[in-house]
């Protein structure tokens, strides 16, 4: 059973604003076209697990008026760390503490990954588990992306992990359990950190090449 994780509760200082909710295509935004592709992926057969924490009430009323259905249905979930300011490792273990008794596998992104398309994720998750890996992270030209897979058996070590990093910490720990996917999507490697960054890609329609 896979849960996936975006990984949404930032500050975006450096982009000066909260970026989750900055316009998109087609009235959509960074967030929305992050969730919006992972549905589309269809390979969540548990729950989309989103956590929030800067502007959070602004970011779950927008969660909850878009994905209105989703929520009711179960298949997303919104998780709220308020501890957000102590980096992106507060925000995985949040997610951990919150998983179903039936979970297996773990799919973590971040919410300004637009770029990476369903056929990305089908594509990722399905090398994932034809390989068995412990962690599956995926690389272009050598720079790692998103998204990194790992098994829920790595739960308890990754809880017991301390620092800002994310899910650097665990790779720290556990470099022999890695599998690093080398790919020739250079989209995994995209983030949207700084207002020029935005500007060049918010219509999406920059084609990517290897």
């Amino acid at each position: 059973m896979l849960t996936a994780v975006i990984l949404a509760a930032g500050e975006a200082s450096r982009m000066g604003e909260l970026k989750q909710l900055l316009e998109w295509e087609n009235k959509n935004t960074i967030l929305g076209k992050t969730v919006d592709n992972l549905l589309a992926a269809e390979i969540v057969d548990e729950e989309l697990q989103i956590v929030v924490g800067a502007q959070k009430l602004r970011v779950v009323n927008y969660l909850q008026k878009k994905y209105r259905s989703e929520l009711n249905s179960g298949i997303i979930r919104i998780i709220e760390n308020d501890n957000y300011q102590k980096g992106m490792m507060s925000s995985v273990k949040k997610s951990l503490n919150s998983l179903l008794e039936s979970n297996q596998h773990l799919l973590f992104t971040l919410a300004d990954k637009p770029f990476i398309g369903p056929g990305i994720y089908r594509e990722f998750y399905q090398k994932y588990l034809e390989l068995k890996a412990d962690i599956f992270v995926p690389e272009y030209h050598g720079q790692k992306g998103h998204p990194v897979i790992i098994k829920n058996s790595l739960k308890n070590i990754a809880l017991k992990l301390e620092g800002e990093g994310g899910l650097r910490n665990l790779f720290a720990v556990m470099p022999d359990r890695i599998h690093y996917h080398l790919s020739n999507y250079q989209e995994i490697t995209i983030d949207i950190d700084l207002k020029q960054d935005y500007w060049k890609y918010r219509n999406n329609d920059h084609k990517f090449t290897d």
